[in-house]
């Protein structure tokens, strides 16, 4: 009989061998994730290198109370008020640019219906945690049955993902894609305001038809379609039972062609001329309107890539009152550290600012990443996303900007884990939510703007008597 004994031997120096290759390979990246790297010395580091977060997780100090004053310059007593169980919107900006004061003053305003001309709106950009209009949805049915407004808002011109809303039909021909998280075709310098654009590949059209599901986006009362065509195109299609030819001379700059009348069905088509398409708005002239910019696997880097004149043509044509930044499920993993986390907001951080400088009068709210569930940790929560929303709302005071603890809004660590184990209200990774999970979250959400807003109006009256 032959003696194998050596075979363990071998096969123990193979794996040894293969790891430490492993180890010291560079960090490898999938789209805007960066993978787990292999560290054998690991364990011979000290706590700030490993993913238990003995660090104490950052709390920024108070902001600045707000200094009411009557007209008579006096200063006045008030305190904001946050109902139990209602997550606090932190205001860091002191007042100025790009703090949420811009934003309750719009809301105010359409409550009172004195915005004219135009719907208040919010960009929500996000990752796959908002695709296919989950929460997105369920927010802008709160909103719009409250301030008023119908619509769906924006719709990516051929994105194939719009077939999974609940909000609208959609179906495209003609186009082809490009976007951020494919980067072998994308260049940042043509893309609109989510990431994506659209060339043409023969004749164009964009079909798009209301749903049921939800009563403020069945119909909106204007189509407005975003593109850019330096040579000029012919567009034709249908609002509804109108029909209509619309010629538009070439332009470097992004275009818009608006149709107006109150539809549940558009069209869109180009077999003349060529250009390159954003997307479609499917709104009022009033209310509220919220975009969802959602983009999967992306961790909110290559907003900063997008051209800030692009993006100052968008403030023109497309203005915003209160842009949300929620990222960071994708930028976490069980072996995440808090020297990778703090680069992370670093370049976070560029990307607040690239947007305050593209939209400067435009509230912006950090919102902190989602709770991230997980079967080890003692309260169910995956450590690096405690550690992160610290992070995010450090960032969003040092750039003086709103923050929202998404983790706090939806209960608190654990939260994740319990809805999908005894309602499942998402998947069983623990990351994603569905329909019903997106609905907990939205009402949530809804009820801090709600309060938000009522402390805006408390502080307005004192500040006018």
């Amino acid at each position: 009989m032959k003696d194998h004994a050596y075979r363990p031997f071998f096969l123990t120096l193979f794996v040894v061998v293969l790891l430490t290759i492993a180890h010291w390979l560079p960090t490898l990246h999938l789209g805007d994730t960066q993978l787990r790297r292999i560290d054998l010395l690991s364990d011979l580091g000290n706590d700030s290198t490993k993913g238990d977060f003995h660090d104490v997780i950052p709390k920024p100090k108070e902001p600045e109370r707000f200094l009411a004053k009557n007209k008579a310059g006096q200063t006045v007593a008030f305190k904001e008020v946050w109902p139990k169980g209602v997550e606090r919107i932190v205001d860091f900006s002191a007042g100025s640019a790009n703090g949420m004061d811009h934003f309750y003053a719009m809301l105010d305003s359409v409550k009172r219906k004195q915005l004219k001309g135009r719907p208040l709106r919010i960009a929500y950009f996000g990752d796959s945690f908002i695709e296919g209009d989950i929460l997105v949805c369920d927010l802008r049915e709160l909103m719009q049955a409250h301030f008023g407004g119908w619509g769906v808002g924006w719709i990516d011109a051929g994105n194939d993902l719009t077939k999974y809303k609940r909000t609208i039909s959609s179906t495209f021909s003609g186009l082809e894609e490009h976007m951020a998280m494919k980067k072998k075709s994308y260049r940042a310098q043509e893309a609109g305001i989510a990431q994506r654009y659209y060339t043409m590949r023969g004749a164009v059209r964009m079909n798009y038809t209301a749903t049921k599901d939800f009563p403020h986006t069945s119909r909106w009362g204007v189509s407005r379609l975003y593109f850019r065509s330096p040579g000029g195109i012919t567009l034709s299609g249908h609002e509804g039972q109108k029909a209509f030819t619309l010629p538009f001379k070439g332009s470097k700059h992004v275009q818009v062609a608006e149709m107006a009348g109150v539809a549940s069905a558009a069209d869109f088509s180009v077999s003349q001329g060529s250009a390159t398409f954003f997307g479609t708005a499917l709104e009022s002239d009033g209310g509220v309107i919220i975009d969802n910019f959602s983009l999967r696997g992306a961790s909110g880097q290559t907003l900063a890539d997008l051209p800030e004149a692009t993006l100052r043509e968008f403030d023109k044509l497309r203005p915003y009152d209160l842009i949300i930044v929620q990222y960071g499920v994708n930028a976490v993993t069980e072996g995440s550290t808090t020297p990778q986390l703090k680069a992370y907001m670093e370049q976070m951080r560029t990307v607040v600012d690239h947007l305050k400088r593209s939209f400067p009068e435009t509230s912006i709210l950090v919102a902190g990443a989602p709770d991230r569930g997980s079967k080890t940790a003692p309260d169910g929560t995956m450590p690096a996303i405690k550690m992160l929303s610290g992070l995010q709302e450090q960032m969003a005071c040092d750039a003086k900007v709103g923050f929202l603890s998404i983790l706090g809004a939806m209960g608190g660590p654990g939260t994740m884990k319990r809805i999908v184990d005894e309602h499942g209200w998402g998947s069983s990774d623990y990351v994603h939510i569905n329909w019903d999970g997106g609905k907990f979250v939205a009402e949530r959400l809804f009820k801090s703007f709600l309060a938000g807003y009522d402390n805006y109006v408390r502080r307005k009256k004192l500040e006018n008597q």
